[in-house]
């Protein structure tokens, strides 16, 4: 005996109708169902708020060293950046990443410096900050302050430029002896970097240079062309006019935009700290520092690559002599640039520049070092 339930018996001429039907009913199904599923999604994602590129952090938990101790980068945002038109973005070690809340245009750039630089200047450089300027030059009273006056601008003693017309005998010289030069085993550090980074047929500016040992490193590096901005004239060696050639600061600046992005790298050591001390008889500007970098973004490529050597330490101004860069006036030198590698000249290859080593010195005490920086 059969127990199971006789099944529905259909008529075989059917069967392709009920075909057709199925069909028509699964894809209609399919379709709602897909419908419910874009829509849907399409709600959550309304409903998700995309975190920002940088999420939020509370800066401050997060502290750097100045020369009144530690500091949060909170205190050091509304007390320094934003009054000199930067913000914090990412809390970053050992200098806080920043941005230009409004970055100027180029065209802003240098004429800002060019009105500047024609103001009436004192016939000596001036011994004391002005005072109606100090909270400027001292980061709102974030930078250490201390006296070491000299006058290059009238004095006899006063660097000049030397060895442009034995060009042709530097560039035979050895790592060594090129890069000590002018500033013993920090002055290799240029020669390192450019070597790390090679340079092979670019053309590039060199900022400040009494000695051509930055332009003859960024050659031996093959470097196809250099110019250079001094305040001097410079008697370039005739052999070497093709690759190397001169301008003044106030020309390069009147004629900024025939070399807007044109230059593959920038090269400055031991210079910009001076920009707007009065040292030299340049106009005291408590931001001549920053000017310079703006102006260096301005005429490099994008991706373009700056080798600049200054001193790193705690935050400082030895007052007329040198500024000394740490972890506040750096993060605003660096505004626009990826920080690549430091090199320190005691040895070919790059170093770690951490905040132990960056603040490693006591109070004027400094470290002159090479950064790569690349234009973002």
């Amino acid at each position: 005996m059969n127990n199971r339930a006789h099944p529905f018996l259909c008529p075989s001429r059917f069967y392709p109708i009920l075909l057709i039907v199925g069909l028509f009913l699964m894809i209609t199904i399919l379709f709602l169902n897909d419908s419910n599923s874009v829509r849907s999604l399409k709600n959550s994602i309304s409903r998700i708020k995309l975190p920002d590129p940088f999420p939020a952090v509370n800066l401050k938990e997060y502290k750097i060293k100045t020369y009144r101790g530690y500091v949060s980068m909170d205190e050091l945002n509304e007390n320094v950046f934003k009054k000199f038109g930067y913000e914090i973005t990412r809390p970053t070690y050992p200098v806080p990443t920043v941005r230009m809340i409004n970055e100027p245009t180029c065209e802003e750039v240098f004429f800002a410096w060019q009105k500047i630089s024609e103001q009436p200047q004192p016939k000596f450089p001036p011994k004391t900050i002005p005072a109606e300027r100090m909270n400027e030059f001292l980061l709102y009273n974030y930078t250490a302050l201390s006296d070491w006056y000299i006058n290059d601008k009238n004095s006899e003693k006063g660097e000049k430029p030397r060895n442009w017309e034995n060009l042709s005998e530097l560039i035979k010289w050895p790592r060594a002896k090129l890069g000590g030069l002018a500033y013993g085993s920090d002055g290799v550090s240029i020669y390192d970097a450019m070597h790390a980074y090679r340079l092979d047929g670019k053309s590039g500016v060199v900022i400040g240079s009494m000695q051509p040992w930055v332009e003859v490193s960024a050659l031996q590096s093959g470097a196809s062309k250099v110019l250079t901005v001094e305040y001097n004239k410079l008697t370039i060696q005739e052999e070497f006019r093709d690759r190397m050639s001169s301008i003044l600061p106030i020309d390069f600046v009147k004629n900024w935009r025939d070399y807007a992005g044109t230059f593959d790298f920038a090269a400055s050591f031991s210079s910009i700290e001076h920009s707007g001390l009065g040292r030299y008889g340049d106009p005291v500007d408590p931001l001549g520092d920053l000017r310079e970098m703006l102006k260096i973004k301005c005429v490099l490529k994008p991706g373009g690559l700056l080798f600049i050597g200054f001193p790193l330490g705690t935050d400082s101004i030895q007052y007329n002599a040198h500024r000394i860069y740490g972890s506040i006036r750096l993060a605003m030198m660096m505004y626009g640039f990826e920080w690549l590698d430091t090199f320190s000249g005691d040895k070919e290859e790059a170093n770690d520049l951490t905040s132990d080593r960056l603040h490693s010195k006591p109070i004027f005490g400094q470290i002159q070092n090479t950064l790569v920086l690349r234009k973002l």
